[in-house]
């Protein structure tokens, strides 16, 4: 169903009237540090304290001269700092390169010539120059990060930097506490996960702070399930889905993302993000207890799923996966056989329509979807599933993967033992695809949980989460594979975004009581 354009702005007006005020906060630079090119480190540089961020109020520096400073938490917000001439006179401008980086390879390389798939535009280097001293300086931009380097590359006679900080801003300030019954291992991995959530929570839920900065649907729904465990802003929650709703496809599609600046307005199509609308709408309604909004936006929620039913014939997926045409992003992977994760995230969206449609008394719309999963969920066990091993196969080649096991879980085609059986099956098949992102980690997490192995959900989070706090991170990376340190699905691990909206989820986990 097309939406009318006075349907979408009533949908952006609602989704206006929600913008929250934004807090502000400011984080002092507290070490200067020093890069060390040590191998057993993650992307081999890690950076050491070299003294406090405060001396450099006292230490003279000139034209080709440089320096680096820590930050002691990764946060989102304005760079300011004050600079002087020591002699009380300048006689030309001075002029800083300025790179601010959330990983040390962002600043350990500034002169590194860029080659990635997206643009560099999105890499926080700054060109800045100061006409007259002394200057108290406010970056008009906004970064993500935890790390700064400053290139002098012409300043008058010396100068000197002091109160370097980030004026911080998000709907959230401080981090809710941790449970006090977890240990310290996992304390750390809960407060990294809810940094990340928070450091994604501006005036919508976006999906990087550095990059993309905008609202993805996949993510959304994510960063919901830490949200209800943790800020309960469900507010936030709510405008994020009216901005969806509001900036649609021509046919009615609800968009991959959703950018919001300078007006809201749609992005790329995801079908497969289409399809978790009604999911994340119902899951909404159910966490938050607000059944309004799922009246309002029902109607959008039952479009997805009629719409995405161009894409099956016989009662099974068979759409083409293509970036420009028809893309179902499921993981970051090339390899990956769609077939058998898309058709279960449709019986995903029937699911979470049949359980909506009967919390609002629409009996007849609940009967139809859930007959629609059922028809779904038969094609799928028939069609998909190897009666000797139990393991969903799919497409021509029958490919298994991680993924198609995830997803039969996950809309209930398979049983907890039939999933329990799959999963396990499949993770010790040679050459199975794995998740190749932690979006998919986390449904493999979500899996074993509602297969009810929570002690291999807790093994892999440990082993997952706490890699990559053992290697350096304080809010969680878009991208890691533990084994391959500099994967980067733009060419340039310095675009990696490694304070992610879709990684934040372990804190879902750890607050829910499931250990």
């Amino acid at each position: 169903m097309k939406m009318s354009h006075s349907q979408c702005r009533v949908f952006l007006d609602k989704a206006r009237a929600l913008t929250p005020q934004l807090k502000q906060w400011e984080v002092p630079a507290d070490f200067e540090v020093a890069p060390v090119h040590d191998p057993r480190v993650w992307q081999d540089y890690r950076l050491d304290a070299v003294g406090p961020a405060s001396a450099l109020a006292e230490r003279d520096l000139g034209t080709g001269e440089s320096f680096l400073v820590r930050l002691p938490e990764t946060v989102v917000g304005q760079l300011a700092f004050s600079l002087i001439s020591p002699g009380g006179y300048a006689d030309s401008p001075s002029r800083l390169r300025i790179t601010l980086g959330e990983l040390p390879q962002e600043v350990v390389f500034p002169d590194k010539p860029y080659r990635g798939t997206l643009n560099g535009s999105w890499l926080q280097t700054e060109i800045v120059n100061i006409d007259d001293l002394p200057a108290e300086v406010v970056l008009p931009r906004r970064y993500s990060c935890r790390y700064i380097r400053f290139d002098l590359l012409g300043v008058p006679q010396k100068v000197r930097f002091s109160d370097i900080r980030i004026l911080a801003r998000g709907a959230e300030a401080e981090l809710p506490p941790p449970p006090a019954e977890l240990p310290e291992e996992l304390r750390a991995i809960d407060r990294a996960s809810v940094r990340t959530l928070r450091n994604c929570m501006q005036t919508c839920f976006e999906d990087g702070p550095k990059r993309d900065r905008r609202l993805w649907l996949g993510d959304l729904r994510l960063q919901a399930m830490v949200n209800k465990v943790s800020y309960r802003r469900f507010d936030l929650v709510a405008r994020s889905l009216y901005l969806l709703a509001g900036c649609p496809r021509p046919d009615g599609e609800v968009c991959g993302c959703v950018m919001e600046h300078p007006a809201p307005r749609p992005g790329c199509h995801a079908h497969d993000f289409a399809m978790l609308f009604p999911v994340t709408l119902e899951e909404h309604c159910r966490w938050s207890g607000d059944y309004a909004i799922g009246e309002e936006l029902f109607s959008v929620a039952e479009t997805q799923l009629a719409l995405m039913e161009r894409f099956f014939r016989n009662d099974i997926f068979v759409g083409i996966n293509d970036p420009y045409l028809n893309w179902f992003f499921v993981d970051h992977d090339l390899d990956l056989d769609r077939q058998v994760a898309v058709h279960c995230i449709m019986v995903c969206g029937w699911n979470a329509l049949a359980t909506l449609a009967r919390k609002l008394g629409r009996t007849a719309v609940a009967d139809a979807a859930a007959a629609r999963s059922a028809v779904l969920t038969a094609a799928a066990r028939k069609r998909f599933v190897n009666a000797r091993t139990g393991v969903a196969e799919s497409g021509p080649d029958r490919q298994i993967s991680m993924a198609s096991q995830i997803w039969m879980v996950q809309s209930g085609a398979f049983s907890p033992e039939e999933g329990r059986r799959a999963l396990t099956v499949a993770e010790r098949t040679p050459g199975v695809l794995r998740p190749s992102s932690p979006y998919m980690f986390h449904y493999l997490l979500d899996s074993w949980r509602k297969c009810g192995d929570e002690d291999r959900m807790l093994e892999l989070l440990k082993e997952y989460y706490g890699g990559m706090i053992r290697n350096g991170a304080d809010t969680f990376w878009e991208v890691y594979r533990p084994n391959e340190p500099f994967f980067s699905p733009y060419r340039d691990v310095r675009m990696n975004s490694a304070c992610h909206a879709w990684s934040g989820t372990a804190a879902y986990f750890l607050r829910k009581g499931y250990l």
